[in-house]
């Protein structure tokens, strides 16, 4: 009898296993095809080319930015200032490169050396993207007196980096995961994590007074125009036999 229990424990737990696989295989889903990529990519491109006409010849923009600014310089507090710092870090270059790194190596690990070089390649181009906008566009950062102390970067202003930076590294990190798990409901909480993290990252900027609060709009959005067509060239590569896959 006690056997007979045993067996009929271990039944039931192989019974409760195999439903739940088959309910997780319910709800696996492909990634999305690649010229839907694409499409968000030239959305995100053509939203950040008329934002941008938005922020350089209209002075509505200007002034709603001006008032951000002073905003947070009037609310800024002591005991969120720490907080806020760890936050901007985490968009910061030693946090994307470290990001890259382990990146790089957890797919060349897994076998992946074709996501392990765009991963590389990818931040590589993010950083020419926004040191070549930085160039071009040559925005002044707000004014030194409403900065805070925390910030030491004396570029350009337009478009943020760490804004940029964070929507494709955290982005990446979010397509791989979308890769190894296709159960949406736990890619749904990839997805508002990355979301989240994103968005303390560009709001940081504005707190500290790093930027505009228009400069972190046009990170976002150069960055999901970067990180969507890089995805999209992925998932074609991706769907073909390559020697590198």
């Amino acid at each position: 009898r006690a056997r007979l229990g045993h067996v009929q424990s271990l039944s039931c737990a192989t019974e409760f296993l195999f439903a739940h696989r088959e309910s997780c295989m319910e709800c696996e889903s492909t990634m999305p095809r690649p010229r839907v990529l694409f499409g968000i990519a030239v959305a995100a491109g053509f939203l950040f080319a008329c934002w941008t006409l938005a922020v350089m010849r209209t002075d509505g923009v200007e002034a709603f930015d001006e008032s951000c600014t002073r905003t947070c310089f009037e609310m800024a507090s002591q005991h969120r200032w720490g907080f806020m710092v760890f936050i901007t870090d985490l968009g910061g270059v030693a946090a994307m490169l470290l990001l890259t790194i382990v990146g790089a190596l957890w797919q060349a690990s897994l076998g992946n050396r074709l996501l392990a070089l765009a991963w590389i390649a990818v931040m590589v181009g993010c950083g020419v993207l926004n040191g070549g906008g930085k160039h071009i566009f040559g925005r002044e950062r707000p004014p030194v007196e409403l900065r805070d102390r925390s910030v030491l970067e004396t570029n350009a202003s337009y478009p943020s980096g760490h804004a940029m930076g964070s929507a494709i590294g955290y982005g990446l990190l979010a397509y791989s995961l979308f890769l190894w798990q296709r159960c949406w409901p736990r890619r749904t909480v990839i997805l508002l994590a990355t979301i989240g993290i994103v968005a303390a990252v560009g709001f940081s900027r504005v707190y500290l007074r790093a930027h505009w609060f228009s400069d972190v709009i046009a990170g976002w959005l150069l960055g999901l125009t970067w990180l969507f067509l890089c995805l999209g060239c992925l998932e074609l590569l991706r769907l073909r036999p390559l020697s590198l896959k």
